[in-house]
């Protein structure tokens, strides 16, 4: 199985095995996965609000991803900011 996690136009392929990891899972392994693509310094952040299925549903971040979504479905990340800790104490939005 495996699932396109979409950071607005960008898709980030997950390889989810047979499906049995959890939304939270998945989701911290496209985001891993979109700050390797993208070149993001490791140390920035994401602020997730949710991860929403094509038809607007919420997927419960306790969910095993075999129980709702199917093989190559896509979801979406709605995101809050994107920040860049400084190491200085200083966070500066992208």
């Amino acid at each position: 199985m495996k699932v396109t996690v979409c950071f607005g136009r960008t898709g980030i392929v997950v390889p989810c095995k047979d499906g049995q990891l959890r939304v939270r899972d998945l989701t911290q392994q496209a985001l891993q996965r979109y700050r390797k693509a993208q070149e993001k310094d490791p140390a920035s952040w994401v602020n997730i609000h949710h991860l929403e299925y094509t038809d607007g549903g919420i997927l419960d971040p306790d969910d095993v991803l075999a129980d709702v979504v199917e093989d190559k479905d896509k979801v979406y990340l709605a995101l809050l900011t994107i920040e860049l800790f400084s190491g200085r104490g200083n966070a500066g939005a992208f």
